[in-house]
């Protein structure tokens, strides 16, 4: 196994504010409207191809905030309980583009959401099979679309990416880019950059390779494809069913010429034995070339992933140099986007050992960023399983461990602000208990397909008192500068718009804070309105102007692993809806 190594870049003792030493001005605090153009869009995923999701704009400030109502509402039609709400929207010339969990696409009237057309390929016979032959890990969901050329691309759980004309929704092209039936699937979000489609497919839990595409946007020709798993750091064949599944957007730097992708788990998920080493490119930050698809470096940030550890938040591009991300594991790392190299240091630090057949790392990387999620217990462990510290492998006797295979930071997206230099992220403390044996071949029973997860663990652990964490940490200091408890864990992503960041909650709550001070200036609560078909909130915000009016919208459809874990907690929690909903200040 090769030695590893993290450089530390010197230059960067930039301690200079400590967290609590922060001041804030006036000119901080508020900044001064300005009036928008007619239109601002919301062009890529995260708003740029650097996932910042940030958008400048300040009709909608800390002043009036408070005042914000819904503007308008549109319902997709889909209340269907093994389906979520995960979209981002793409905004384009007062245009919106939304998908839903049965891989609808929508063109709404951004300021009105009047609906222009649709396309609903399942619905219609449009696809390879009936949604219920797809298999999908954990809820039938579609993160959104990408634009480009006038067209709009996104992919179907069958495997097959679509582009349609923006104007008209009729289908340009097809292309399939899997076999859905060796359970794989399409429900990620692509992105559109100098004529390529860039997408990737999911279901690392059913033991696939996975997978990520470059297409040539006028045909759907594939230009180039990467293998997520490394045949050299894999035993045997295990690489063919290593997982390593990419579940969501790339980053873009398009001056380097690199694609920055987050990988998922080393499968199966919980059972190292018979994939021994380190099972590159699972779990990793990695940087490919956006010409040909070849790797330039790579940063794993769980060894050996035994623990369901995705890397699954989007990357974020921030500053001139950076790339930051939350993995599952809780620890935030930041490094340099040409190289890889750590900016904040990096230190392997020895884990347990724990069983032999597990082939565990005896090292794993700790960042000295400061994490947002608890990397112990900070509650009373009234689960009745002994507590074990992490990076435990799982044995025969079940324990129960933070943090666990639900994180951390999962699929849901951080925001940057260039105005405060801070990260904004949502976090988990989720406690889950681990059990597995040598030879394992459970599996686990979903309405969607059963995993092969090599081992039983249990996210709904009684007594283990879960909770969410919403916050911001300093780009400058790697400190957190503050943050927000909330009852249930994070799933929602977040949105800088001017000097708020909007967010949501498990059980449809959804709120703007302050960006400077974390304080909440504004929340809707769907049980005090009458729109109809409200779910959790479990999607992402956006910020765009039309027709001069700034907008925020969020999708409130709920998640199906809060459905499972969490309604004893909130009995609202990732409650089924169908709700787009765009919020505004009242009209003057």
């Amino acid at each position: 196994m090769k030695k590893r190594t993290y450089a530390v870049y010197v230059g960067m003792a930039v301690l200079i504010l400590g967290v609590f030493a922060f001041r804030v001005g006036p000119s901080q605090l508020f900044a001064k409207p300005k009036p928008p153009p007619a239109n601002v869009n919301w062009l890529h995923y995260g708003n740029d191809l650097a996932n910042t999701r940030f958008q400048d704009v300040d009709q909608i400030n800390p002043s009036n905030v408070a005042m914000l109502k819904p503007a308008w509402v549109f319902h997709t039609g889909v209340l269907d309980p093994l389906a979520e709400l995960q979209v981002s929207p793409i905004v384009v010339d007062g245009r919106m583009f939304v998908t839903d969990g049965h891989d609808d696409v929508f063109a709404l009237n951004a300021a009105t959401g009047d609906l222009i057309w649709s396309y609903k390929p399942f619905e219609t016979g449009d696809t390879l099979a009936p949604i219920e032959e797809m298999t999908v890990c954990c809820g039938r969901n579609n993160k959104g679309v990408a634009y480009g050329d006038g067209k709009v691309f996104y992919g179907r759980l069958d495997d097959v990416v679509v582009a349609l004309d923006a104007g008209t929704g009729a289908v340009v092209w097809k292309a399939k880019v899997a076999d859905f039936h060796n359970k794989s699937a399409i429900n990620n979000a692509p992105q559109f950059v100098n004529g390529r489609v860039i997408i990737s497919i999911s279901g690392g839990e059913f033991e696939i390779r996975g997978q990520v595409f470059s297409l040539d946007a006028s045909t759907g020709a594939i230009i180039w494809h990467f293998a997520t798993t490394d045949p050299d750091s894999y035993s045997g064949d295990s690489y063919l069913r290593g997982g390593a599944a990419v579940w969501n957007p790339a980053a873009i730097d398009a001056a380097l010429g690199l694609v920055y992708l987050v990988t998922g788990n080393a499968a199966p998920d919980i059972l190292g034995q018979h994939r021994v080493g380190d099972n590159v490119f699972a779990t990793s930050l990695v940087a490919l070339k956006l010409e040909n698809g070849e790797p330039v470096w790579h940063f794993q940030e769980v060894h050996h992933d035994i623990w369901d550890y995705d890397s699954a938040q989007p990357p974020l591009l921030f500053g001139a140099n950076a790339l930051g991300h939350c993995s599952k594991n809780g620890q935030y790392y930041i490094l340099d986007r040409a190289t890889g190299t750590p900016i904040f240091p990096v230190t392997e630090l020895p884990v347990p050992k724990g069983p032999t057949f597990q082939h565990a790392a005896p090292t794993q990387p700790y960042s000295a960023v400061e994490p947002l999620t608890p990397l112990t217990f900070v509650e009373p462990n009234d689960t009745g399983l002994p507590a074990a510290p992490q990076y435990t492998p799982p044995g025969e006797q079940e324990f129960v461990m933070v943090p666990g295979d639900d994180g951390g930071c999962e699929w849901n997206p951080a925001a940057y602000s260039p105005r405060t230099n801070f990260i904004y992220y949502g976090t988990r403390y989720e406690p889950t208990s681990f059990k597995t044996k040598p030879n394992n071949t459970d599996v686990i029973p979903t309405p969607t397909g059963a995993l092969h997860l090599g081992s039983r663990f249990t996210n709904k652990v009684p007594g283990s008192h879960p909770f969410g964490l919403f916050g911001a940490t300093s780009a400058s200091t790697g400190r957190i500068v503050w943050k927000i408890r909330v009852p249930l864990p994070a799933k929602s992503g977040l949105t800088v718009a001017g000097d708020l960041v909007f967010f949501g909650e498990g059980n449809g709550k959804f709120h703007a804070a302050h960006a400077v001070t974390g304080a909440i200036l504004f929340t809707f609560d769907p049980s005090s309105s009458n729109i109809p078909n409200v779910g959790g909130a479990a999607a992402s915000p956006v910020a765009y102007v039309a027709g001069g009016r700034e907008f925020v919208v969020y999708a409130f459809g709920g998640n199906v692993p809060d459905r499972n874990n969490f309604t004893i907690v909130d009995p609202d929690s990732g409650k089924v809806g169908d709700a787009i909903i765009a919020f505004a200040l009242p009209p003057k």
